[in-house]
């Protein structure tokens, strides 16, 4: 059966919309993943299942398509090493988002009457905005809130509102207290408010790594000879889900995760060994960081072997988001352009390598920005002083959402300039 009905994907992913048909039952073999307990590696079967599960319900078979780009690394002191760059393109999925696999996946396995009284979940956007919009299909779930940190942008808000979430911003310590300790933070809501009786479900949860991990056997279908693959570091259970089913299926093939430098949390626990703090700074990349890596997906992390982090900066992936749409035509938000950046740096080494662009909610208006930044770009020769420009007018139009004041200073720079 469908879960989607025959909506095109422009008109699910702008208008967050569903067709009226009903949503299947849930399976009544499904099982809930009880927040005290830890988190749990989906096995090879696990995530076969969620790939029948998901195929049922209608989620998208997403391409996998070359980057129509020639690219050729050069390291100094070494020999040119030519490099293939493939992309699994998640941001043709359903709410542009791979989070939907996940998210259906938990629904699909878990019984209707533990969300009679709708759920939560905590959310940077992507999962909570695929969460809310199966729910819209579940007569039996009255509602789904999405806990929203304060700092995301209006574009995010708008996403949410739109497939029918009931958005509750909290300040950014209140939710990454609600994230790491998987629970409604208690000192926000008092004991008798009815959202802690509504079921609470965590984006790292095993289901839905289970369904977003359904990625793996299908790059692997359609690339059996891939040598490495690049994905964007969320939470972890994503990473550590596909590296955990390559072993199992193709040990060779190396599983890298990306992070943007502003905030590097796996990167900063591979170096100390130990999930610590690192500094965690509000950029247009708002779907991946954090201050740590989640306490609980530590052992999962190292149980999987993921090979490493791979760190790019935000001007490198402004190009690599700018690349998607010059040579695909793909559209691609900050976090989903990351895994490309970093290939594109040369940091996934040669070879066959595969970026999942996890997803293409890019706010329009930041979208045309990067248009402007690289039209400056061509204008000027050598353009240093302009990279300056782009970078604090980048974190201010993070702050203050205003587009418009960062276009007139790198329009205002190019005019110096010429």
């Amino acid at each position: 059966m469908d879960f989607f009905g025959s909506m095109s994907m422009q008109q699910m992913g702008d208008s967050g919309q569903f067709s009226s048909d009903p949503l299947p039952k849930p399976m009544d073999d499904g099982e809930e993943e009880e927040m005290s307990q830890p988190f749990v590696l989906p096995s090879l079967q696990d995530v076969r299942d969620a790939q029948e599960r998901l195929r049922e319900f209608g989620v998208v078979r997403t391409p996998l398509v070359k980057l129509k780009k020639d690219i050729v690394l050069m390291e100094e002191g070494q020999c040119p090493r030519s490099i293939e760059i493939y992309l699994k393109l998640e941001s043709e999925q359903h709410c542009k988002t791979f989070k939907t696999r996940g998210a259906v996946n938990y629904l699909a396995t878990t019984p209707l009457e533990k969300m009679q009284y709708g759920l939560v979940t905590p959310s940077v956007g992507s999962f909570g905005q695929a969460l809310s919009f199966c729910t819209s299909r579940m007569n039996s779930i009255p509602h789904c809130t999405v806990f929203l940190p304060d700092l995301m942008d209006r574009y995010r808000a708008e996403l949410l509102e739109q497939s029918g979430a009931r958005v509750h911003k909290l300040a950014f310590h209140e939710w990454w207290m609600s994230l790491e300790q998987r629970c409604v933070p208690p000192f926000v809501f008092g004991d008798d408010d009815p959202i802690h009786k509504a079921h609470f479900i965590h984006p790292a949860s095993s289901a839905c790594s289970a369904g977003d991990t359904t990625i793996a056997l299908e790059i692997l279908e359609d690339l059996p000879d891939v040598d490495t693959i690049v994905v964007p570091f969320c939470t972890g259970s994503f990473s550590s889900g596909m590296t955990h089913v390559l072993q199992q299926i193709k040990p060779d093939v190396k599983l890298y995760a990306a992070e943007v430098s502003t905030s590097t949390p796996l990167h900063t626990a591979m170096s100390a060994g130990t999930p610590s703090r690192c500094q965690h700074t509000a950029t247009f990349v708002d779907q991946i960081g954090g201050e740590n890596v989640l306490p609980f997906m530590w052992a999962p992390i190292q149980t999987a072997g993921m090979n490493d982090s791979l760190v790019v900066t935000q001007q490198q992936i402004v190009e690599a988001i700018t690349v998607l749409k010059s040579s695909n035509d793909v559209v691609a938000e900050g976090a989903g352009a990351t895994p490309l950046a970093a290939a594109l740096a040369g940091k996934a080494g040669g070879g066959k390598v595969c970026v999942v662009v996890t997803g293409g909610n890019i706010d329009p208006d930041f979208l045309s920005t990067v248009s402007m930044v690289n039209l400056g770009s061509s204008m000027i020769s050598g353009c240093k002083k302009l990279n300056i420009v782009i970078t604090s007018a980048f974190q201010c139009c993070k702050r203050h959402h205003d587009f418009l004041a960062v276009k007139t200073k790198i329009k205002n720079e190019v005019q110096t300039e010429r």
